[in-house]
């Protein structure tokens, strides 16, 4: 549980199948990831890289708060849903279809974005977020692709 309590922690999954939460990282449990306690974690898991906050860079900070890891876990699989539509969107639009691929492409990208900014902003917890864009992604896509291929279902 988070300092205020307001969020409950994600999980990251590694490539070895170990799940690991932001309890685990947070070794001396002050809700904050210190700069020692991620190059543990690093170490432990034998990771070249452990990227958790652009936020944290930009303000040159050495801590990641339990909110961040939620938010940039939350961040990753919403890339994931994104990169699984992008494949989706050249299977789907080939041949004479394919010039509408960037197009489609820039329309979801910026769907990613203003969905995530307006998410956060909402009074919405962010542990939701991956699964809600996930669906709101699909429909998004649904309805894109029935307008310029009215013909397939």
């Amino acid at each position: 549980m988070s300092i205020n309590g307001l969020y409950q922690f994600g999980t990251l999954t590694t490539k070895s199948g170990k799940v690991i939460n932001f309890d685990d990282i947070d070794r001396d449990k002050d809700g904050k990831i210190s700069q020692q306690e991620y190059n543990l974690i690093q170490k432990e898991l034998c990771m070249d890289t452990l990227e958790l906050s652009d936020e944290a860079q930009k303000k040159d900070e050495k801590n990641v708060t339990d909110y961040e890891f939620v938010l940039w876990n939350q961040e990753a699989h919403m890339q994931e849903a994104y990169d699984e539509v992008s494949v989706m969107v050249s299977k789907d639009f080939i041949g004479e279809n394919a010039k509408y691929s960037a197009q489609i492409l820039r329309e979801l990208r910026t769907f990613l974005k203003d969905f995530k900014e307006d998410y956060i902003n909402s009074d919405e917890s962010v542990t939701d977020m991956a699964a809600k864009f996930e669906e709101a992604l699909q429909n998004k896509y649904a309805g894109i692709k029935q307008e310029l291929l009215p013909d397939n279902k």
